[in-house]
């Protein structure tokens, strides 16, 4: 009886043992696969977050066509920097008509040139385009966004990936208005034309309301001239609104 119980004991050990020896083997595979894990990630790289573009990497490889008020922001880059190496492509009285009909050419580097030629050639990623003014009045408000049309296209031909943002006629002062080029036809002229910007993927920029006083003509403090032209103040304004669209 004595032999029998020794045995039962015995074996009862032995299987106390090997299940004690698996679970430590278990323990031991678990912990591997957690050291595994735990390996991987800290061997995984971060992933790099696109920066954002600065106003210099923004203005720097951008362009700008458009008439005498372009000219005015011209001159004022050329005093204060603000937009840094942009290039002005102006000519007073410039008109979409002219762009599209090739009847006056803009001037890059000494040449004669049309606007999409000119943005080939300074390899613009970027181009603002103020123009308008010298057209409602000839051409009415159809016939000049017809025009933009052909503009678009023949940007877009030479320099497919360039990204257009299209400005909002700017308003003319009170007392300057001259029979159809006047600020009820400039606002229904930036209605149609923002939704041309819309209906052709280009970017659409307002400059029009921010230079208003209270009889929707552009402010005092905004016109050299009692017409249409700008002050510093206005090309103040109008920088600290092109600087919201860096990004």
């Amino acid at each position: 009886m004595k032999r029998i119980l020794c045995a039962i004991l015995a074996l009862l050990l032995c299987f106390a043992f090997v299940a004690c020896a698996e679970e430590t083997e278990t323990k031991k595979k678990t912990t591997k696969k957690s050291d595994s894990k735990e390996t991987v990630t800290q061997e995984e790289e971060p992933v790099d977050e696109e920066k954002p573009m600065t106003p210099e990497e923004f203005f720097d490889n951008a362009a700008f066509i458009g008439d005498s008020v372009t000219l005015k922001l011209r001159n004022y880059n050329t005093a204060n920097g603000v937009l840094g190496k942009t290039t002005f492509l102006c000519q007073g009285s410039y008109s979409v008509a002219h762009a599209v009909n090739d009847t006056m050419y803009l001037s890059y580097q000494g040449n004669d040139i049309t606007p999409q030629d000119a943005l080939l050639a300074c390899e613009a990623d970027r181009v603002f385009i103020l123009l308008g003014m010298n057209d409602i009045a000839l051409y009415g408000i159809e016939k000049t966004i017809e025009h933009w049309g052909i503009l678009v296209a023949n940007i877009r031909e030479k320099c497919p990936e360039i990204d257009i943002y299209i400005q909002a006629g700017t308003p003319i002062y009170k007392s300057g208005e001259v029979g159809s080029l006047n600020n009820e036809n400039m606002n229904k002229y930036n209605v149609q034309l923002q939704a041309f910007a819309a209906a052709n993927d280009c970017y659409f920029v307002e400059t029009n309301s921010i230079f208003k006083d209270s009889t929707g003509g552009l402010a005092e403090e905004y016109c050299s001239d009692s017409f249409v032209h700008f002050t510093d103040a206005a090309c103040k304004l109008w920088v600290d609104t092109l600087m919201t669209l860096v990004k």
